[in-house]
């Protein structure tokens, strides 16, 4: 993989991870909200996309987040701000972490999240059941992440990552097919194998999708702790994702 950036196709994943594997006895804890706590949720009555943005990097792009039914009956969101972001990558347990093969070592520190060069940003989990799913939108982003993430499985089927912290995890890449949206889109799965300190192991399957809308890109990523994921449930939430941010932002 290049080494230019591409901070949010892997930065979601990271976000959604350092929730989900920091305990590898199989309870998924809540990506980090603004507020720290469940207050950050929208009530169920609401209609309206929710994410955060701190405003750091420019332009609001929240009214261009899905708004909570698209998740499903249930769903609860919870808005993400950049502070979050960073926050997120002191937390996900790959400091000081060994990255096998060496040509994996760039595409799994990518997924440490960078904020840097950025126009715009907004995001939100949603936890509906046992699958958690994580929306980005960035505007201004360097690179192309629609082809970054396209290369990605070619460049590093698969990793292995060992780290004091989270012991060791083993993520296999596939790729999944999408729509072609925009001017450009990609999507994977993975599945990571966490093997605890203790032995104990958790297997999380994901799937990360991308679709660049000019300057802008949709990331979405979804796990399912405990469950199953529907590769074509997630290839319609991306396109429901592009072409709300299309028809609000636009």
């Amino acid at each position: 993989m290049t080494t230019r950036r591409a901070p949010f196709v892997l930065a979601a994943a990271a976000l959604l991870l350092a929730g989900c594997s920091s305990t590898v006895e199989g309870t998924a804890s809540p990506a980090p909200n603004s507020g720290g706590g469940s207050g950050a949720s929208s009530s169920p009555e609401s209609s309206e996309g929710s994410g955060g943005s701190d405003d750091q990097s420019g332009s609001d792009l929240s009214a261009g987040l899905l708004p909570q039914d698209a998740y499903g009956a249930g769903a609860v969101v919870t808005p993400v701000t950049e502070s979050d972001v960073a926050a997120s990558g002191t937390s996900t347990g790959l400091e000081g972490a060994t990255i096998t093969p060496e040509s994996c070592a760039a595409a799994v520190q990518k997924s440490q999240p960078s904020l840097e060069d950025l126009d715009g940003f907004a995001a939100q989990t949603a936890t509906t059941g046992t699958t958690i799913s994580v929306e980005v939108i960035t505007q201004g982003a360097p690179g192309d992440p629609a082809a970054d993430l396209a290369s990605a499985v070619q460049t590093c089927p698969q990793a292995t990552v060992t780290s004091p912290e989270l012991g060791s995890a083993t993520i296999t890449f596939a790729t999944l097919d999408v729509p072609s949206l925009g001017d450009g889109s990609a999507a994977l799965t993975y599945t990571t194998v966490v093997t605890g300190p203790d032995g104990t192991q958790l297997t999380i399957p994901a799937q990360v999708g991308v679709a660049v809308d000019g300057d802008r890109a949709v990331t979405l990523v979804s796990t399912s702790i405990g469950g199953t994921l529907d590769p074509a449930a997630f290839s319609a939430l991306l396109t429901q994702a592009f072409e709300y941010q299309s028809d609000q932002l636009d």
